[in-house]
């Protein structure tokens, strides 16, 4: 009788351990219990994930490789960008435009006759220059510089056949001419070729004549220096005739619009797009595809004055940076409008600003330098984004007018 009894003990604990493991296959992850699909009367265990099965009540059978189970973000989700949408922004040509003169176009020589040359006046002009092509290079930055007639011969004939506008040249800038008056635009060039052995093609020094003539004889000012230019074989100018600033009588002439969809000004401080003024016609406010002559445009030089200050200081941090917004300005004008044409920004300073003085009585401030190199840095970062090209005056106006320079 106890044989019997133990065994009808052990068959009741049989049973009731296979029900609870029943019950432990039909709950879910919380412990309640789950409706099982009626397509599902396989077992956990079988190879196949189904029905009520899933990774957490089942990893035998419902368990994915790893690879599978945790696939890569990139697999998924957006690929990571490639640079193709940073392409479709077409670059901006960037150029700096360096006066290369003192207060005094016949320096550095004494007078006008450009008789007696100061070698004082002469190596600390020299010194400039060299160490604003020294940053220039360091980031492949091209210069246009623009040189007056007395600073022409005057280091041309201090230094001799491997004299500093060779050294520009032969290091891919450009050497141009500069002038304040109409009838000195010959003499720049003059001097440019026969004592330096350079043959221009970049003039500028408009405005001043613009200037001295009035809103009355403006445009034919203009006129007479594009044709006493033209006449020379100067095809391209480097001037700022955009509006604002009071520094040319055009914004009141051309009713803010110069060449052709030029409406940036206000936010890059220059007219991005060069065009040909209409001098044929008497128009300078129009483009004319018969022009011969092509105008880039700079910001003006109100960037270099600080508020409170009458006259330029020597360049620091803060004057850079407030040429900086425009730039930025100027590359957000590429990245919204996309123009399917060359479009150009620039700037300029005179040699001096990098000092004391407006005479070259002194060498270049190190730290001015240093303000244009930090400046030029920030370009340059751009540069390597493909933002940027840096350019010469003449390089950008045979990019928009192939076959302009001769």
């Amino acid at each position: 009788m106890k044989r019997v009894s133990l065994v009808l003990a052990f068959l009741l604990t049989l049973s009731l351990a296979c029900s609870l493991t029943s019950l432990s296959e039909g709950t879910g992850e919380d412990g309640a219990p789950s409706t099982p699909s009626p397509q599902s009367e396989k077992r956990c265990g079988d190879g196949v994930c189904d029905g009520p099965e899933n990774p957490q009540n089942c990893p035998a059978d419902c368990t994915a490789p790893v690879e599978e189970a945790q696939p890569s973000a990139t697999a998924t989700g957006p690929e990571p960008p490639s640079g193709e949408p940073q392409e479709e922004i077409p670059p901006l040509y960037f150029f700096y435009v360096i006066h290369t003169h003192a207060q005094g176009d016949w320096l550095p020589y004494e007078g006008p006759p450009l008789l007696d040359l100061n070698p004082t006046t002469a190596d600390n002009m020299l010194l400039a220059i060299t160490g604003i092509q020294e940053v220039l290079d360091r980031y492949g930055v091209k210069g246009t510089w623009e040189v007056v007639f007395g600073t022409a011969k005057g280091l041309c004939s201090y230094q001799g056949p491997n004299h500093i506008f060779r050294q520009l040249e032969d290091a891919g800038h450009e050497v141009a001419v500069h002038a304040h008056r109409t009838e000195d635009i010959d003499d720049a060039y003059q001097n440019l070729v026969n004592d330096c052995g350079i043959i221009p093609v970049t003039t500028s020094g408009f405005i001043p004549e613009v200037e001295r003539a009035g809103p009355a004889g403006a445009q034919q000012a203009m006129i007479d220096a594009i044709q006493t230019s033209l006449a020379l074989g100067l095809t391209v100018g480097t001037e700022n005739l955009s509006p604002g600033g009071g520094k040319n009588p055009f914004a009141e002439l051309c009713d803010n619009q110069l060449g052709v969809a030029n409406d940036m000004w206000e936010q890059t401080g220059n007219l991005m797009f060069p065009w040909r003024p209409d001098y044929i016609n008497g128009n300078i406010c129009a483009d004319n595809p018969a022009g011969q002559m092509v105008l880039v445009d700079h910001v003006s030089i109100e960037w270099k004055l600080l508020p409170g200050e009458g006259v330029p200081q020597a360049l620091s941090d803060e004057h850079f940076e407030r040429l900086r917004l425009m730039f930025d300005a100027a590359l957000e004008y590429m990245e919204t409008r996309r123009p399917d044409r060359v479009a150009a920004w620039g700037f300029v300073t005179h040699i001096t600003e990098y000092g004391s003085g407006g005479k070259a009585q002194h060498p270049p401030d190190p730290a001015s330098l240093a303000a244009l190199d930090r400046f030029l840095a920030y370009v340059a970062e751009k540069a390597a984004e493909g933002r940027v090209v840096f350019a010469t005056a003449s390089e950008i106006a045979e990019a928009v007018y192939p076959g302009v320079v001769p």
